[in-house]
């Protein structure tokens, strides 16, 4: 199927089933070119050498050294990004999960971040993370066409830093 996008324009959209390497990059190097002429000290940045993206990952372990859960996250600038935290159900409740977020915090406020950030389904742990001090910024409805919404949350880590400090 081929669509002509409009009467101004001889282009054309057509779906490729399996494309080519060199077709996807085209299409990330318009993206990438618009991007670095757009925010030209981001770019600058993240070609230099102060590539700033660390991985974090924690393990929460019980008496016996079994996981019992975990983050997996990242520290890119000034942010912290929380990709996973998950405590066994029957663990949750007793403060891991609030360990092992307030441990990634503390490594993120290390490297100088100013900022974290976390999304969760609403059947997972929003309120987890409104008690943690975080914010949120935003919610789609039906993320997983089951009816469940998906919520992401941001915190001012310098703000949670400088209360801490009082």
């Amino acid at each position: 199927m081929v669509m002509t996008m409009n009467k101004n324009s001889t282009a054309k959209v057509v779906k490729i089933d399996a494309p080519s390497p060199d077709q996807l990059e085209s299409v990330n190097r318009l993206l990438r070119e618009h991007n670095q002429t757009s925010n030209p000290d981001y770019w600058e940045a993240i070609t230099g050498d102060n590539e700033t993206t660390d991985q974090i990952q924690l393990f929460a372990l019980n008496s016996d050294d079994e996981i019992i859960g975990g983050l997996f996250g990242e520290t890119y600038f000034r942010w912290l990004k929380v990709n996973i935290l998950v405590v066994r159900s029957d663990q949750r409740g007793l403060g891991i999960g609030t360990m092992l977020l307030s441990h990634a915090e503390e490594i993120a406020a290390e490297k100088e971040c100013q900022y974290a950030y976390a999304d969760t389904m609403e059947y997972q742990a929003p309120t987890f993370y409104e008690k943690a001090g975080y914010q949120c910024k935003g919610t789609l409805e039906d993320w997983d066409s089951y009816g469940h919404k998906k919520f992401f949350f941001t915190k001012n880590l310098k703000k949670s830093n400088l209360a801490s400090e009082k």
